[in-house]
């Protein structure tokens, strides 16, 4: 009899998880998994990741952890993706390497295509940075571009690809 009971609670507690996620929230869904990526920088060179994404233990939150190894180093971040029923918007947040301050920015999901969108300053000089992922199948098309002119030009900084190579 316990564990029927348990089993029901667990069933009951997932069921319970899923009615608390809505419908605009499940788009972070297609992120969820383990991803490999490899791309390049406009200056040729190339960088490959390992990306785990998951959902937070209310499933309120999509968190994506991220192995990256490129000439220069070994890097690591966290991102946090969240959908703000309120405003009807979503959003997210990065942590770089351990102790880096954090960036935040906007997400916009249109059908299979997310387009991330943040700026920031260096010598007085606002850069806007924009990243797109086209999610097909298994598969994900990334790039990310920048402008200094309030967005007339935009410059290719990295582009590449990725496959989800677990659920």
């Amino acid at each position: 009899m316990i564990t029927k009971r348990i089993l029901f609670l667990i069933v009951l507690f997932s069921c319970f998880v899923g009615a608390a996620q809505d419908d605009a929230t499940r788009k972070l869904g297609a992120f969820l998994g383990k991803w490999q990526s490899e791309g390049t920088f406009a200056n040729g060179n190339q960088v490959t990741s390992s990306v785990e994404c998951r959902w937070s233990i209310n499933s309120n939150f999509l968190i994506c952890e991220q192995a990256i190894k490129m000439s220069g180093g070994d890097h690591h971040q966290l991102t946090i993706y969240s959908y703000n029923s309120k405003t009807q918007a979503f959003s997210y947040t990065t942590l770089g390497d351990p102790g880096a301050a954090p960036t935040s920015g906007s997400l916009k999901i249109d059908g299979n295509i997310w387009t991330y969108s943040t700026t920031y300053e260096h010598d007085g000089q606002t850069t806007q940075v924009r990243t797109t992922n086209e999610f097909v199948n298994r598969k994900e098309n990334f790039k990310v571009e920048s402008s200094d002119d309030g967005g007339a030009t935009w410059r290719k900084q990295l582009q590449g690809t990725a496959s989800k190579i677990a659920d």
